[in-house]
């Protein structure tokens, strides 16, 4: 007998104990289920998962049984037994995983598409139709006697027909994950320019329909896209054009709204709020009066136990050693979980610029100032405290400011320019 998981949407549950049959299969009953894309796995087993579907909700209510070896849980899909759409499902998933994992020069699609239209026609507008069509990948071949077409090079094709079978006007796709790693093999194929950015905004927000929840699913996977990837050009481009109106019954979750209001007090060239927090020293640092000490101060929102911000650390050093005495310094602001923490480890591991700890109970209104929904975030400062750049990537942090230091951004004053 073991424990089994599932996950819907967005989180892991307890589904129970099953007891492995002699063939491998394992019946499980999930409580409370509604159909959509499930996986599960073996509690405690992170690595040991796999995933099916319950296309209806006759079949939400029934115990499902899996003819699956679990040794062999690989990511892969499952075989329920007694549902045609389950049969189906794994048939096209087996066969999208074969020619995923082939040589892309010598992957034929050409009969899959043709299974995944005829399941898409013949189940059409339920969930495993609209699966059918996320798994359809466009060929140029689709367009026979297109001149048009089969002139594209292979990355304008994709930009051009890539969603185009998509059925992005129903909402129960959202949270399979063919749709997601359509949306991110989409974003692929563009630069990482400030117009591709633009350009990808734009092709997807283009499939929007109406659907509240589609568009709104549509409007936080790019904000996030952005944020990921420190376009801050880009992420300025989706607020400006694409944000959704931050009433009272704006349907975006509350933590996008504090985001959209941390992103719009931190614009590129608005002043950022002052703060005042102690350090180590049990002194209170006032931001202001360390930014007008330099010519750019970076706002460092970090966690001790965070493992990205660990590996960053010894490279933000030796960034810090070698600008510092150009005039820039950092501020960097704690989440930890206690000040105990905080303090414990800076003696373990102490660092040269600022370091300062955000009390819990003023928390909720820092992420309503700034936008460090996630650890380590940078924001840059120039001495006047006004915004430079909203987002920055660690992984390029010393381009960035060879860029400024020597192309002339630098002010007669000493104040770096105002990014765009």
């Amino acid at each position: 007998m073991m424990s089994i998981e599932y996950w819907n949407t967005d989180h892991w549950q307890q589904a129970g104990k099953a007891n492995i049959n002699p063939d491998q299969s394992f019946e499980v009953a999930l409580p409370i289920a509604t159909p959509g894309q499930y996986r599960f796995r073996m509690f405690g087993e992170n690595q040991v998962w796999a995933d099916f579907i319950i296309p209806d909700s006759a079949m939400a209510q029934t115990a499902l049984v899996f003819a699956l070896d679990y040794t062999q849980m690989d990511g892969g899909p499952a075989r329920t037994l007694g549902s045609k759409a389950n049969e189906i499902y794994y048939e096209l998933i087996s066969q999208q995983r074969t020619l995923t994992q082939s040589d892309s020069s010598t992957a034929d699609y050409t009969a899959f598409n043709r299974r995944c239209l005829d399941i898409a026609s013949q189940y059409r507008k339920t969930l495993l139709g609209d699966i059918a069509l996320l798994l359809y990948q466009p060929q140029k071949e689709d367009y026979a006697k297109n001149t048009v077409i089969e002139k594209m090079t292979a990355n304008a094709f994709v930009k051009a027909h890539a969603l185009e079978k998509i059925p992005f006007e129903h909402e129960h796709i959202l949270y399979h994950n063919a749709f997601i790693k359509h949306l991110n093999r989409y974003f692929n194929y563009f630069d990482r320019d400030e117009a591709s950015g633009n350009a990808y905004i734009d092709g997807v927000m283009a499939r929007r329909n109406g659907n509240e929840a589609v568009d709104g699913f549509l409007f936080r996977f790019l904000l996030d896209k952005m944020m990921d990837n420190k376009n801050d050009a880009s992420l300025s481009y989706l607020l400006k054009w694409y944000a959704p109106d931050c009433a009272d019954d704006d349907p975006q979750p509350s933590y996008i709204q504090n985001l959209l209001e941390a992103l719009k007090v931190c614009a590129p060239g608005n002043l950022a709020p002052d703060l005042n927090f102690l350090n180590l020293d049990g002194q209170m640092v006032n931001l202001g009066a360390s930014c007008a000490q330099y010519k750019l101060t970076f706002l460092l929102f970090w966690r001790s136990n965070c493992s990205h911000c660990k590996e960053f650390e010894p490279v933000l050093e030796e960034i810090y050693k070698k600008y510092h005495p150009l005039g820039v310094e950092v501020y960097a602001l704690s989440s930890d979980k206690t000040e105990e923490g905080w303090r414990e480890h800076l003696h373990r591991h102490p660092t040269p610029w600022i370091n300062v700890f955000i009390p819990k109970d003023q928390r909720g209104e820092i992420g309503r100032k700034f936008p460090a929904p996630s650890t380590p975030t940078l924001i840059a400062l120039d001495r006047n405290r006004r915004v430079v750049t909203r987002v920055l990537s660690r992984g390029n942090l010393e381009a960035y400011l060879d860029g400024e230091l020597s192309n002339g951004s630098i002010s007669p004053h000493g104040l770096f320019s105002i990014s765009k």
